[in-house]
């Protein structure tokens, strides 16, 4: 099982998404984010398989176990809840054809 990009991190019980777009984006974001990170925040892949981010520094040779699958309504909910966060409108509107798509709309938000 290996993590398909682009990926994106979720922090447990808040909103707030962030846009990784490949395994070296992955790897630096990890290591700023690690000092706040919860043994509940998630790594969702382009797949929409869901990692808990306590499995990937376990052992960086050992392949995280799949803690959740997500379909793309649910996924698009999460990235939903986190433009209407940062004070998007007409978050309602956000839609896409497919996880990877959806995961998209973060990095052209980051750009904008």
């Amino acid at each position: 099982m290996m993590i398909q990009y682009p990926a994106m991190f979720k922090f447990a019980g808040q909103n707030e998404l962030i846009y990784l777009a490949d395994l070296s984006s992955f790897e630096q974001q990890y290591q700023l984010q690690q000092p706040y990170l919860t043994p509940e925040d998630l790594l969702i892949d382009a797949t929409g398989q869901a990692y808990l981010l306590d499995q990937l520094n376990q052992d960086s040779y050992a392949l995280p176990s799949l803690f959740k699958q997500f379909e793309l309504s649910e996924l698009t909910a999460l990235v939903q809840a986190h433009f209407f966060a940062l004070a998007q409108s007409c978050v309602v509107k956000i839609q896409a054809p497919s996880i990877p798509a959806l995961i998209g709309l973060l990095a052209d938000a980051d750009e904008a």
